[in-house]
C-alpha cells in the first residue's frame, strides 16, 4: 500500500487507510462516535452507578425503619428494667 494512502490511527497509531472510519487494529470509530465494545462498557459503568443509587423514597424508608428499630430497642430495654426492678 501506498503511504499517500494511510494515515496513523489517533487511539493506536497504526497506519490505517486515510477513507477508513474504523481502525482495523484497535476498533475504534475515528469519527468521534464510541465503539460498540467502548459503548457497552460505558454502559455497564453507568448501570451500576444507577443500580446502586437509592432514590430519596428508599431512603426515606430505611431511616424509617431504623427509627422503628431503636423505638423497638428502647422500649424493649424500659420493659426488661421495669421487670428487674419490680
Amino acid at each position: 500500500m501506498n503511504e499517500e494512502n494511510l494515515k496513523k490511527c489517533p487511539f493506536c497509531a497504526e497506519s490505517i487507510k486515510l477513507d477508513a472510519i474504523k481502525c482495523k487494529h484497535c476498533k475504534s470509530n475515528l469519527n468521534g462516535s464510541l465503539t460498540t465494545q467502548q459503548g457497552e462498557q460505558k454502559q455497564d459503568r453507568s448501570f451500576r452507578l444507577t443500580k446502586k443509587s437509592v432514590s430519596k423514597e428508599g431512603l426515606f424508608l430505611q431511616s424509617m425503619n431504623c427509627g422503628c428499630a431503636i423505638i423497638f430497642i428502647l422500649i424493649a430495654f424500659i420493659i426488661v428494667m421495669f421487670l428487674i426492678t419490680g
